[in-house]
């Protein structure tokens, strides 16, 4: 009897909580005994794709269950499997008929589909959980530590395969194989694959980010795939740390560097790249002649030094900055030359140069006033639009003054700070601040984690929120001198001066300032919109800074920005002009540094920062250290060896020019001047120009075609660089050009009146056109088309047309 009720008391029991252990085979051969909620479950949850976005991790959730997006709530989850729709989605008593079972492999009907079989180990992962009586232990899967194994650069064979080891270390010290349970991508399937549980297979020679992601915590690896053979790599000379870390990796991938570009070649890519236009061809001529082995590093800082090498920087940085026309603020005739303000005073900074941490203080920092009283900085602002608008204040049937040349020439680039960069028409949103200067100055996107935690790097809304407060107290609005203001200024100046600062009172307060809480009042910290929690001003994975009355909290942040243990600043700024003189960055969207996208060269981007820091932040010697090395000068040619490559500079890359370069590089090559409508003088460059927007409708055309950003948002993605058949038709249609090719000043047209012999005259235009001598094919085609044309001018003009629609001429090789 006594037997018989033991018996059943045990039996109880089990149904309750069953206490035998049968384990899962996990692929691979290894086997869990106890299935964890956190550790397993939860990481299957993101691996099946259930708590995306596009799937029941949706804010409204699918058909009435709805899991926190990406899994970071595990309470939510638990609750939402386990309590949620009476309990109906886990069956402890019998598994197989658990909703989330039946659902996940297409038994009853799932808008889903089928999302595994019941052969499939996930399947027996959650029935074990559910068998085993679908616990949670709160905490058990928080992670100490993820790593990967090979953990820097996994080298594959072609045609072999290596398996990915992932080992999370979790917060009660114990260690597991966590590899099945993570989600694996790779950056470029055209160099490898990788399969669900971690195995990457090679493809062919090559380098791809590949990025694992374990319950919100993400880690990268580089995929080598070496390239056959077994030859020797060359006894090449490395000019410096470039060249060192280049060639170290491109040894790892068994891949030759071209060919030491040409003269010519050298010259031409040079040219558009520090000043946005073509050699002439005398100067093509005469760099070739040279026979001086110092000759290119001379052309280097002679292009460094042009006026337009810091005009094409200054387009640049108002990219970066947000220069945007129809941001700023009214009235609107005077957007355009306000931004043209804006660009003039990055201009002069970079024709200073100006160290990049100083510049980046006076934009961070700015404020209207600077170190001006009241009255001054009055008298400044009336100043500088008096310069930029000298009708203003003029009355009717009076003389009017000629058009302003768009803020050219004035007072403002010796301004001590960029108070444009916080200027605009409404007042922006704290967070929009937040994502701006991130992507600005630390190559980081925060968007997403505006909403939830960033579902591939580290950053969550407490991190997006905390730095967007940081900027809180910054404002721009009319009437913002207290009266405290005014006493101050009438007992510090005599009689007369506040006798005219009275006078002047109304004008005051009719003038916009950025200031960072002058009047004594910061403004409120914005909390989390969907928690309603306050989380203090911060730096990106810092600690809370207090606002205090009187001290600016940026300064703080520019501190923290420039300290040479900021893992971002410096490697943000090099990456970026990196890009610039290849095409591709070290990190590659230049805005997107994040843990699911690590550098192609890590040791390379290192070293570069840290020769960056202890040059003072020079951009100048930066740049140089860029162009001399012989990573830079290589050929455009591939070899068998490196054709495939994209991301490890074995080759120049051809890469589009940006569309202000276009348009400049257009005219340098039928040589013509330009007048872009009333925002410059005629003989300006397109790269001059800092409006986003001209008052010139073909012109906006083209640079809208080939890719100039309306500077509206804060990604670097704005400016687009893919080809397309605008770009095409606009070279061979467009009646803009065609009216330029049969101006009577042009090229072709100076050609025909000097009556030059035609052998010469195509030489000239091949020069000025593609930066290089014709071959004797190309030649004597040319001569045989111009001896057949109606006239010599018409044929000068018809080879000019044909090679500007060239692919060697639009791209920069």
């Amino acid at each position: 009897m006594r037997t018989l009720r033991t018996t059943l008391i045990v039996a109880a029991v089990c149904v309750v909580c069953p206490a035998v252990r049968a384990g899962v085979e996990l692929p691979g051969g290894a086997k869990i005994e106890t299935v964890d909620f956190e550790r397993h479950v939860m990481g299957l949850l993101s691996k099946t794709g259930c708590n995306s976005g596009s799937c029941h991790g949706s804010f409204q959730g699918k058909n009435g269950f709805r899991l926190s997006l990406f899994g970071f709530e595990p309470t939510m989850d638990f609750a939402a499997l386990t309590r949620d729709n009476l309990g109906r989605r886990v069956d402890t008593q019998h598994p197989e008929n658990s909703l989330l079972l039946l659902k996940a492999v297409g038994a009853t009907r799932h808008e889903g589909g089928m999302r595994f079989g019941k052969d499939a180990w996930t399947y027996n992962v959650f029935r074990e959980w559910i068998r085993q009586g679908a616990t949670w232990t709160p905490g058990r899967g928080a992670i100490a530590e993820l790593s990967v194994s090979p953990p820097d650069f996994a080298v594959v064979k072609n045609g072999e395969t290596l398996a990915v080891k992932v080992t999370a270390t979790f917060t009660d010290g114990t260690r597991e194989d966590v590899t099945p349970f993570c989600d694996f991508r790779v950056s470029d399937d055209a160099i490898a694959t990788v399969s669900p549980v971690g195995v990457v297979a090679a493809r062919q020679p090559g380098d791809a980010g590949l990025t694992v992601l374990y319950r919100g915590t993400v880690r990268a690896v580089r995929v080598l795939v070496p390239a056959p053979g077994k030859a020797p790599f060359p006894n090449l000379s490395a000019s410096n740390t470039i060249d060192r870390e280049v060639f170290a990796k491109l040894r790892l991938l068994n891949m030759t560097p071209s060919d030491l570009s040409g003269d010519a070649e050298f010259l031409r890519r040079v040219t558009i790249d520090t000043i946005g236009s073509l050699p002439t061809p005398a100067e093509v001529r005469a760099f070739v002649a040279d026979t001086s082995l110092e000759k290119r590093a001379k052309k280097i800082d002679e292009l460094l030094a042009h006026p337009l090498h810091a005009a094409l920087w200054a387009t640049k940085l108002s990219d970066i900055t947000g220069n945007s026309t129809v941001a700023l603020e009214n009235p609107v005739q005077l957007q355009a030359k306000r931004s043209q303000l804006w660009h003039d005073w990055l201009r002069k900074r970079v024709a200073d140069n100006q160290p990049y941490d100083q510049l980046a203080r006076d934009i961070l920092t700015a404020t209207s006033r600077d170190d001006m009283t009241p009255a001054e900085w009055v008298e400044w602002v009336k100043k500088i639009d008096a310069h930029i608008d000298p009708n203003a204040g003029q009355n009717e049937g009076k003389a009017k003054a000629p058009p302003a040349a768009a803020g050219f020439g004035s007072e403002y680039v010796n301004k001590k700070t960029l108070d444009l960069f916080w200027r605009r028409q409404q007042n922006v949103p704290v967070e929009i601040w937040g994502e701006k200067v991130a992507a600005a100055f630390l190559g980081v996107r925060l968007e997403c984690a505006q909403c939830h935690k960033h579902p591939t790097d580290r950053w969550t809304q407490e991190d997006y929120w905390g730095f967007a407060n940081l900027f809180a107290p910054v404002t721009f609005l009319n009437n913002q001198f207290s009266s405290t203001d005014v006493k101050k200024l009438a007992d510090e100046e005599n009689k007369k001066r506040r006798d005219a600062a009275a006078a002047k009172n109304n004008q005051i307060n009719q003038v916009r300032e950025v200031y960072y809480g002058f009047s004594g009042r910061n403004a409120a910290l914005r909390p989390i919109p969907s928690t309603k929690k306050v989380v203090g001003a911060k730096p990106l994975g810092g600690d809370e800074w207090a606002h205090k009355a009187g001290v600016d909290t940026r300064v703080k942040l520019w501190e923290w920005m420039h300290d040479p243990k900021n893992s971002f600043f410096a490697r943000s700024f090099v990456n970026r002009v990196w890009a610039h003189y290849f095409g591709v960055g070290i990190v590659n969207p230049v805005d997107d540094f994040s843990q699911a996208n690590p550098p192609t060269n890590p040791r390379l981007l290192d070293a570069l920062a840290q020769e960056f820091i202890a040059s003072g932040f020079d951009i100048r010697a930066l740049e140089r250290s860029v162009l001399v090395s012989r990573t830079y000068q290589l050929s455009s040619t591939p070899n068998e060896s490196n054709r495939f490559d994209k991301n490890n500079y074995a080759h120049s890359y051809v890469r589009p020019l940006m569309a202000e370069q276009v348009v400049d590089v257009l005219n340098a090559a039928i040589g013509v001047d330009e007048q872009f409508a009333n925002e410059a003088p005629v003989g300006k460059k397109m790269i001059e120009i800092g409006a986003s927007r001209l008052n010139n409708g073909n012109l906006n055309y083209v640079l809208r075609i080939f890719g100039r950003p309306p500077r509206t948002t804060a990604c670097d993605c704005e400016r687009a660089a893919d080809p397309a058949l605008p770009q095409t038709l606009f070279r061979m249609t467009d009646p803009a050009i065609l009216q330029k090719l049969r101006t009577p000043t042009n090229r072709a047209a100076k050609l025909a009146r000097d009556k030059v012999a035609d052998e010469v005259a195509v030489d000239e235009l091949f020069l000025a056109v593609l930066g290089r001598a014709p071959t004797e094919t190309e030649k004597s085609k040319a001569k045989t088309y111009v001896a057949g044309s109606k006239t010599k001018a018409e044929g000068y003009q018809d080879v000019l047309w044909a090679l500007i629609n060239t692919r060697e001429f639009i791209l920069n090789h």
